[in-house]
């Protein structure tokens, strides 16, 4: 399959280098990365490229461009580069010797040395040149930490614009971000921010961050929509927790708090938990979730659903009352984007991002370690002394994140 340009029309081509987008192995991971490139189909053209690296295990062995799938605007291929078996062993053999001489069983070292780092650069730009020509417009990645080089190197060498953006923590725990990568954050064209708190991660890093437009996530208001039943109706109210079992999501924090509200209020209500099991690779022990739910203060409250298809999120929203978040860390939350736009109040720690929109109208916020605090705020809310519109909760959501407000961020990036 080659790039053409039929039935472009006057829409910018963008070609978003990444591995953090959804596959057929692991359809959640960077789910919402699609779902802005299909938003956004009406004003650009996506190309998706994914590099992976194979050892070269044979001479005839070469490099291919799989095509994955292609969509309207949308298209989407896999590199699958041949590396010398030298350059990885070599890599490898340096890796070992670093964590010895450091003492230190899980020292991290970077992922790739420079020997590396050149051969990827040599077939990145190879690739393209025979496989995408020079029909990009723009090149675009959403890890800037790890791959801002990448499209500055095919950026500079086509002539090209590039824009980065960053949806990681800043750093990665566990590693330091390499000079070349710092450099071309600083020297992009612009750069995406998704919240405030990441621009504030990144200049603690000494980045100087480039021309900054200021974006947050998308939520698509055609897909979340208010419910038709209002909560007296419903009697006991329905509390939605949303995530990965990772660390980042402190599920440990949760359980204090829900724990500890069982405890302090006579209240009735439920609790949603969703989501934990469904992002292979990032989830992890989803057993040990499960296990401590059962031992925990509101076991018989507790309603447990490991994954859930992105396009039936709407009706799980639309069984809750209000959404809670105990991350330790966040970009800019996508599902509780999601939840206020159905007009659910937020009641999250302050873990990045949510700090942007959380605010008296639309819930509350609590410092990490507080479950006490977050609690009694449950309590009150359960017990009707803290009360929100559900209305005004959709509306400021749409205003600021919606698909038109997207749209306008997004392609202003990119001088449109």
């Amino acid at each position: 399959m080659k790039p053409n340009e039929t039935g472009r029309g006057s829409r910018k081509r963008i070609c978003l280098l990444t591995n953090w987008y959804p596959t057929e192995q692991n359809p959640y991971f960077g789910l919402f990365f699609r779902e802005q490139a299909l938003a956004l189909s009406d004003r650009a053209e996506f190309w998706v490229v994914h590099y992976t690296e194979r050892v070269r295990k044979a001479p005839w062995q070469k490099d291919r461009v799989i095509p994955v799938r292609q969509e309207e605007n949308i298209a989407e291929w896999t590199i699958e580069a041949r590396v010398p078996a030298g350059a990885v062993i070599l890599d490898t053999l340096a890796e070992k010797l670093i964590r010895r001489f450091r003492g230190e069983k899980d020292a991290t070292v970077p992922e790739r040395s420079a020997r590396r780092e050149r051969i990827k650069a040599r077939k990145l730009i190879r690739i393209f040149e025979e496989h995408f020509r020079n029909q990009a417009d723009a090149f675009y990645c959403v890890d800037a930490q790890r791959e801002a080089a990448d499209v500055q190197r095919l950026a500079r060498h086509f002539g090209k614009q590039y824009v980065v953006g960053e949806h990681g923590p800043v750093p990665w725990p566990g590693t330091v971000i390499p000079e070349a990568q710092k450099r071309a954050v600083a020297e992009a064209d612009a750069f995406l921010a998704i919240s405030r708190d990441k621009m504030r991660q990144l200049m603690m890093q000494d980045i100087r961050l480039p021309r900054t437009v200021y974006i947050g996530n998308l939520v698509d208001e055609n897909l979340f929509t208010l419910r038709e039943t209002d909560t007296p109706a419903r009697g006991s109210r329905t509390l939605l927790a949303v995530g990965a079992h990772s660390f980042y999501k402190n599920y440990d924090l949760l359980i204090r708090v829900l724990n500890r509200l069982t405890e302090i209020t006579e209240a009735p209500f439920r609790v949603l938990i969703a989501g934990y099991g469904a992002n292979r690779g990032y989830s992890q022990n989803a057993a040990e979730l499960e296990e401590k739910i059962r031992g925990s203060a509101f076991a018989d409250r507790a309603e447990l659903i490991p994954a859930v298809p992105h396009e039936q999120m709407a009706e799980l929203y639309h069984r809750a009352d209000a959404f809670l978040m105990t991350s330790v860390q966040e970009g800019q939350p996508v599902s509780a984007l999601e939840a206020a736009c159905c007009g659910l109040p937020v009641f999250s720690t302050r873990c990045g991002g949510v700090e942007d929109y959380v605010e008296e109208e639309t819930g509350r916020i609590y410092e990490i370690p507080d479950a006490e605090g977050m609690a009694e705020g449950l309590k009150a809310y359960l017990e009707g002394r803290m009360v929100f519109d559900p209305v005004k909760i959709r509306e400021k959501t749409v205003a600021r994140f919606g698909r038109e407000a997207f749209g306008k961020h997004f392609m202003e990036a990119f001088g449109d």
